[in-house]
């Protein structure tokens, strides 16, 4: 196997549609089905299997993709560790964020503050999960993140910019679709995923359905867009208590019902970064920008079911 197999792998257990992953990677879909094919052939094993009009990860698969993207991950900081940083580097900024913050709340940000200042400082963008991104912030592979908290570090200055709702998503022929909101009970008779309790948002989530004595709820996926897709393209009726974010922007098919009992505010992103270390002035400028930022979605919910609950 090489890298370039890993990566279409990547891909298409994140978007879970052939032609969907073949146009974002720039190929054909026949050479992502060659690739996936050779690559289970080189495993032995079957990673992944017909769903409705896409495919989801076998179970081996979806430990493979843990694997994969924390791999590629080292790769990719490990050819970033070893570039030089030259003079013209104090114009750049590197950000790091989360799949739950890249919807509109992000590229507005980024767009209004090259607006602001001009070309003349670069904004380079980086993709990860929480954990990941507070590493990159200590080891100063990061200059900035948006994300969420980790507890207990001390050196990592939280600055809460913007929130998402926690929601049950559907597709839009689920049987919950069109409620103006559920309760936990009415969650009883389905399948139900979340994020992984290893995971910040995960031991959120897990405090909040010890309190329902959701004993049933699968806590299985570390980001939105896996999760999202696996409701998309699933044949049954199942469902997922996930932030509405970017996930729901992706399929056409989503819908977010809110949850009684939880707060619009559940889980708030912040603007993070290494307090200890001294940053470029172009870093100072895009932080004092972003800590003044307006949210232009009032809170984020892209497609919010229903009125917004108060808090409970």
């Amino acid at each position: 196997m090489n890298l370039q197999q890993l990566r279409y792998f990547k891909k298409l257990a994140e978007v879970l549609h052939y032609s969907r992953a073949a146009r974002a990677l720039y190929i054909s879909q026949p050479t992502l089905s060659s690739s996936i094919s050779v690559l289970e052939r080189e495993l032995s094993v079957k990673l992944f299997e017909r769903s409705g009009r896409g495919v989801r990860l076998t179970e081996q698969g979806t430990v493979f993709y843990q694997y994969v993207s924390e791999g590629l991950r080292c790769i990719d900081e490990g050819v970033e560790a070893i570039k030089p940083r030259s003079v013209a580097d104090v114009n750049e900024v590197r950000i790091g964020a989360i799949f739950t913050v890249q919807d509109d709340y992000l590229p507005m940000l980024l767009n209004d503050f090259l607006n602001r200042v001009g070309h003349s400082i670069s904004l380079m963008n980086y993709q990860g999960f929480t954990d990941h991104l507070i590493d990159q912030l200590l080891e100063g592979s990061l200059d900035v993140a948006f994300c969420g908290k980790r507890e207990n570090e001390p050196d990592i200055e939280y600055i809460p910019v913007t929130y998402r709702r926690l929601a049950l998503v559907v597709r839009d022929d689920h049987p919950l679709a069109h409620r103006a909101s559920v309760t936990f009970d009415d969650l009883a008779p389905y399948r139900v995923y979340t994020y992984r309790k290893e995971v910040p948002i995960g031991k959120m989530v897990k405090e909040l359905l010890v309190k329902h004595n959701m004993t049933h709820v699968i806590q299985g996926y570390s980001d939105d867009v896996s999760m999202g897709a696996q409701v998309s393209y699933s044949e049954d009726n199942t469902c997922a208590l996930m932030l509405d974010s970017l996930s729901l922007k992706l399929h056409d098919n989503l819908v977010a019902v809110p949850v009684e009992g939880v707060r619009e505010d559940f889980y708030w992103i912040n603007l993070s970064y290494d307090r200890t270390k001294a940053h470029a002035p172009s870093v100072t400028q895009f932080i004092e920008f972003a800590r003044n930022y307006p949210d232009p979605s009032g809170g984020g919910g892209l497609r919010w079911k229903g009125q917004p609950l108060k808090d409970k």
